[in-house]
């Protein structure tokens, strides 16, 4: 289901690399939590979401769909859910870093 990684190796590897990890670890999560969760706003693909990436909105539309898709794993599972979406939205416009991490913490935890 999710791979384990440290949030801490994450977040250094994107800037030792100079956002390059961090690109590679979009894309994994994106596909990730789409094939977990099944929950993506307007139904679109993780190619697709990916490529919005490269555009600002992009943040914010991976933001609402790891929201809705780590809380559809908890709905599966029957761990109580938490509406983190108002954050994750301001962190992708303001602070990504810290979405990556708080996004990659809540996939170490449903690992």
């Amino acid at each position: 289901m999710f791979t384990k990684k440290s949030v801490a190796t994450v977040i250094i590897l994107t800037f030792v690399t100079c956002g390059i990890y961090g690109l590679f670890w979009y894309w994994n999560a994106i596909k990730e939590l789409h094939s977990a969760g099944g929950e993506s706003l307007g139904n679109l693909d993780p190619v697709v979401q990916f490529i919005l990436l490269f555009v600002y909105v992009g943040g914010v539309f991976f933001a609402i769909n790891a929201n809705n898709n780590l809380n559809a794993v908890k709905r599966m599972r029957g761990i109580p859910e938490t509406d983190n979406q108002v954050l994750y939205i301001i962190l992708s416009l303001i602070c990504p870093i810290i979405l990556v991490a708080l996004v990659q913490d809540e996939m170490n935890k449903l690992a």
